[in-house]
């Protein structure tokens, strides 16, 4: 069996795309790491263990064509399981172990972990976030998509650009709408370095600075607003 860790980046600090590469090299069950440039490829990278693939130029789309990519390359090239990483987050060691195994368990092409909230200085703001529970949203970073849904896994590099910062919300909407069915293993194995202010603001923390709104995410929804019924139906359940 094997299981492809897939991590987009475009600007972010070198420091944090390693510590997130080390994170998968520490992985208690052997996983390929696949770096995928958005256009601002670190020349670094590519003497590190990983899969470094170049794309010519930024998609501005939040990296989601950048996950589409290094995903289909690597189910392309014969691996099982698909999982995302952003560049600036990081997994526990057991994250892609324990998914394997629900997965492996439970027979299901999709697989759920939790996530815990941390504070861009990466100390622990929640140990469990409230928000990806797996059932009205799931993080694309907690979710091990079986090779057998490309479907699915493909709509990463084929959603239109102006969906870029709800890309999450649509895969997850395409799961739920083509009824494929969920494992859970309730562990939170992801780290997710929060930049929204709402997360500190609910924990009556000051955000810090380089915290960000949800400006970018409410264009997402209107730009799903303005698509007609066929063009969500296609991207939700296919032709």
């Amino acid at each position: 069996m094997q299981i492809a860790i897939v991590t987009p980046y475009h600007n972010e600090d070198i420091a944090l795309i390693r510590q997130a590469h080390e994170s998968v090299l520490a992985q208690d069950f052997a996983c390929r790491h696949v770096l995928v440039a958005d256009g601002h490829p670190r020349p670094e990278i590519d003497g590190w263990n990983c899969e470094h693939i170049v794309l010519p130029a930024a998609h501005k789309d939040w990296g989601d064509f950048a996950r589409g990519v290094g995903a289909m390359h690597a189910i392309h090239d014969g691996v099982d399981f698909v999982a995302f990483l952003d560049a600036d987050n990081w997994l526990e060691p057991n994250h892609a172990s324990s998914l394997a195994v629900q997965a492996l368990n439970s027979g299901t092409a999709v697989t759920i972990s939790r996530r815990s909230l941390r504070r861009l200085d990466g100390s622990l703001m929640r140990r469990i976030c409230p928000e990806s529970e797996g059932d009205t949203f799931a993080d694309t970073g907690t979710i091990l998509f079986h090779r057998s849904i490309l479907d699915v896994i493909s709509l990463w590099a084929l959603m239109p650009r102006d969906l870029g910062s709800v890309g999450d919300q649509v895969i997850w909407g395409a799961i739920k709408s083509r009824g494929y069915p969920c494992a859970h293993t309730g562990l939170p194995t992801l780290n997710y370095r929060t930049k929204f202010a709402n997360h500190y603001r609910r924990q009556n923390e000051e955000p810090p600075p380089g915290a960000i709104d949800v400006d970018h995410i409410a264009l997402g929804y209107k730009s799903w607003e303005r698509m007609n019924d066929f063009q969500r139906h296609a991207l939700l359940k296919g032709h």
